[in-house]
């Protein structure tokens, strides 16, 4: 397995990443970057720790050491196991990177499941799975992914829109031109895996399962304004972890028909794209949930710091929350019990708990941040900086302000500055969006739980209960 300082050599591979219109010439120094790239490295280095090593790795085929994040669960046992070493990974950074090493695999690992559809398009796009799964496995390679493509006008039919698309083909490559949006930890990882989610009005040309490498000729990340907004003492979450998104621009790629997972045929994408995200979702939900640790602890650590945590009105919304971190536990618990089992023996979640968890996780997430910046009052927005508080010509002033509390002023202020980043900044904004979209939108997820549920079963019971024969309240 990879340290982290080979993981930040990895970086220097002439890749194509652009900020505010400017090429990056070195990712792990950039002063907008940098700081994710040391929290990514550190997580590298974390796997050769002996007290972590059973909890983040696992023995691979060869014998040797790699990250459990690429485990094919067999049981229940397993999707615990793997659970375990979500919430840890995910407690380094309260829950506020979506793209840490241990989730794109679990997307590898739903193409993995999928390789019997996907062999009844092309027996090779199966192995090509197999071969990419194991490989970046025993590499310890850094993957990021996209689903999304670019807003432009959902009137208008896929077909007729300049999404990503296959343009032309030899006997050994594709070449695909187009933009997919949201590759979120796009300018940080080795290995860029891009799927196209069934969607209506779907070219054949853009049906496309594929990866290449990040530094990929012909290949650009233009990512968005970085939310590291000043010191990394006045933004602690927004300095280490903002994992950055992306467009990932392709100008007439050449993709090595090698990694390539399903090309131009709709029928086996709408056939294998139920298991492609089942085990993501699983993560989500692991993430999220201590994403709602977090905010319970800082929201209780703020109502201690202003005197309010006997207020009934305080009690009630701390209560909200640590109700929603219990039921999300709950969810994903059902979810590993009653596994569902592919032909090969692999144990998925179960894909309806999931998706009615996610649901529920996405809706409630709005309001830990609204509570929190409740809780807080005027404190979170006029907490001063650092800067401010080591100020010479302020400190007498900013002491006076800040006194009377049960805790020193320089921690006071840390807190509100940890609440600020979590609820109210830029970050913070960043941070409910990519949950209200991470795993499509929730007006679509709804419609397609309502779509696809059978409820026949249900009607019996009420048609029995209320006397109706079956038919009978047809034609009369």
């Amino acid at each position: 397995m990879r340290t982290g300082p080979q993981y930040l050599q990895s970086l220097d591979d002439g890749r194509q990443v652009f900020l505010s219109g400017t090429r990056v010439r070195d990712v792990a120094a950039h002063p907008a970057l940098a700081g994710c790239a040391r929290t990514l490295a550190n997580l590298y280095d974390a796997q050769a720790r002996p007290e972590l090593q059973d909890l983040l790795t696992m023995e691979g085929p060869s014998g040797k050491r790699v990250s459990l994040a690429w485990m094919v669960p067999r049981s229940t046992a397993d999707l615990e196991r793997r659970r375990r070493m979500i919430e840890h990974l995910a407690r380094q950074q309260g829950g506020t990177m979506g793209r840490l090493p241990d989730y794109v695999p679990l997307i590898a690992l739903g193409l993995y499941s999928a390789r019997g559809q996907l062999a009844r398009g092309a027996p090779e796009w199966a192995g090509n799975v197999e071969r990419y799964f194991n490989t970046c496995r025993d590499a310890d390679l850094l993957l990021t992914h996209s689903f999304a493509d670019r807003q432009i006008d959902r009137s208008k039919p896929s077909a007729a829109l300049n999404h990503l698309q296959v343009v032309s083909r030899d006997s050994e490559h594709l070449v695909v031109r187009g933009i997919k949006s949201m590759a979120t930890l796009g300018p940080f990882a080795n290995e860029y895996l891009v799927l196209t989610p069934p969607r209506a009005g779907l070219a054949p040309q853009q049906a496309l399962f594929f990866s290449v490498p990040v530094a990929t000729p012909g290949l650009r990340f233009i990512c968005r304004q970085p939310f590291s907004e000043g010191a990394p003492a006045d933004f602690p979450l927004s300095s280490r972890f903002d994992e950055m998104d992306a467009w990932a621009v392709f100008d007439d790629v050449r993709i090595p028909l090698s990694r390539v997972f399903l090309a131009e045929n709709i029928d086996v994408l709408q056939a294998a794209w139920r298991q492609v995200n089942v085990f993501a979702y699983h993560h989500i939900l692991i993430r999220m949930a201590v994403k709602a640790e977090l905010f319970a602890g800082v929201s209780s650590l703020v109502a201690q710091q202003l005197g309010t945590s006997q207020f009934e009105r305080v009690k009630e919304d701390l209560a909200d929350i640590l109700r929603h971190v219990e039921t999300l536990r709950a969810f994903i618990r059902a979810a590993e019990a009653d596994p569902v089992f592919t032909r090969e023996g692999i144990a998925m979640p179960h894909p309806r708990t999931l998706m009615v968890a996610h649901m529920h996780a996405v809706e409630h997430h709005p309001r830990l941040q609204q509570t929190l910046l409740s809780l807080c009052g005027q404190g979170v927005l006029m907490a001063p900086t650092h800067a401010e508080l080591d100020s010479g010509e302020l400190q007498a002033d900013l002491e006076h302000y800040l006194s009377g509390g049960p805790t020193a002023p320089a921690d006071r202020v840390r807190l509100f500055r940890l609440a600020w980043d979590l609820a109210g900044g830029a970050f913070a904004t960043r941070q409910m969006m990519f949950e209200l979209f991470n795993g499509r939108d929730l007006a679509r997820n709804r419609l397609q739980f309502a779509q696809s549920y059978d409820v026949s079963s249900f009607e019996q019971m009420a048609r029995r209960l209320a006397g109706i024969e079956p038919g009978e309240e047809q034609g009369r």
